[in-house]
């Protein structure tokens, strides 16, 4: 159990979601298991979680979480009520969304307003900031960007804001996957296949999932299987791609899958593929790297910041079956070139590696202004 430091900062998380999967969410996650190991005293207002299921954590007592069930109107009273009370030390802002809000309440308070962070993701920020979105940006003390694409996007659109106040923040893997224990996969597992794990909404095709399809079918090795960890309203279309190339028998699409039953997956896929046009950061790369599965994505966004072609994954361009299908060939006969990626791509994940818990936690004690005893 951690103790809180002496003088250790209240902060105030507004946020959309904890207790979920999704990247979001899983950074959500991260930055409070972070900061509650500094010490810090959590309050977090959740718009779509409906229970505080932390009071379960006896680690967590420093955390505590209120949802609102999607209820925008009671959570925005709830924020303003909070805000007003200004028993906050600082203010983190985890979505653009709640920005205008949370700035609206501040301005009120202009002589003990607190310090005030915005979580910068992804697609949220990459266009649509106009003038009332750049003063509000305006007024927030630190901007903490998840990628460096998304840190360039921001500036092209609000090009007055001081680039200093931007700092690149990136996600990193979760401490709890050290801890999940690994077990067999209760259902049967094809001996060959390549593995995405996504949402799988109409709104998320630029996660590439079709085309992936398409390449598969490419393949001339009909060993080889496609399991697909996700669910989502696009499920049909899906399976018509898979039934159209002539693979619809070796296409998986698999749902309700544990922590422990995806640990399986990454450690026996040939390699995890999700070729993304649009992905703000990738904390699911970061989980296939520490399970030792070879990477393959597209050459954008966030992804850049992670996967560097040859060196610790595999890129192609953009909706490219061709390129798809090259590199799931590439990583299969190329025995030297697989074992490289999956060495590189794992040191980011482990030890000293950018993208450790210990490294997102000593960044959490920067921003939040804890001391090294407390990160350490």
């Amino acid at each position: 159990m951690t103790e809180s430091p002496q003088n250790a900062p209240r902060v105030l998380f507004l946020f959309t979601e904890v207790f979920a999967h999704g990247g979001i969410q899983r950074f959500n996650q991260t930055i409070l298991d972070a900061a509650t190991r500094l010490g810090i005293h959590c309050r977090v207002l959740s718009l779509n979680d409906s229970t505080a299921p932390a009071a379960s954590h006896p680690e967590h007592r420093n955390l505590s979480v209120v949802g609102f069930s999607g209820n925008r109107r009671r959570y925005a009273l709830a924020v303003a009520a909070e805000l007003l009370q200004g028993r906050y030390d600082r203010v983190l802002i985890g979505h653009v969304n709640f920005l205008l809000l949370a700035i609206a309440v501040l301005v009120l308070r202009p002589f003990s307003r607190a310090p005030t962070m915005l979580v910068a993701h992804g697609i949220e920020v990459w266009s649509g900031i106009g003038w009332a979105r750049r003063y509000a940006l305006s007024r927030v003390d630190r901007i903490l960007c998840v990628s460096h694409y998304t840190r360039r996007r921001i500036l092209e659109q609000a090009p007055a804001l001081a680039p200093d106040r931007l700092v690149i923040f990136p996600n990193a893997l979760a401490s709890s996957w050290g801890r999940v224990a690994t077990v067999p996969f209760a259902r049967s597992l094809p001996a060959h296949f390549i593995l995405s794990v996504t949402r799988l909404d109409r709104g998320d095709r630029y996660k590439g999932i079709a085309t992936v399809i398409e390449a598969f079918g490419m393949l001339a090795d009909d060993s080889m299987h496609y399991c697909i960890v996700g669910h989502g309203s696009d499920l049909p279309f899906l399976r018509l791609v898979a039934e159209r190339c002539g693979v619809r028998d070796r296409v998986h699409f698999m749902h309700g899958i544990s922590d422990s039953e995806l640990i399986a997956l990454y450690q026996k896929c040939a390699a995890f593929v999700l070729p993304s046009g649009k992905e703000g950061f990738g904390i699911v790369f970061l989980e296939a790297m520490f399970f030792g599965a070879p990477v393959i994505a597209a050459e954008e966004k966030g992804a850049l910041d992670v996967v560097r072609d040859g060196e610790t994954g595999l890129s192609v361009r953009f909706g490219d079956t061709v390129a798809i299908k090259g590199a799931i060939e590439r990583i299969q006969s190329d025995g030297d070139l697989r074992e490289r990626v999956r060495a590189n791509g794992r040191s980011l994940v482990v030890e000293d590696g950018p993208f450790t818990f210990t490294g997102f936690t000593r960044r959490c004690a920067e921003v939040f202004e804890v001391g090294e005893a407390a990160a350490g």
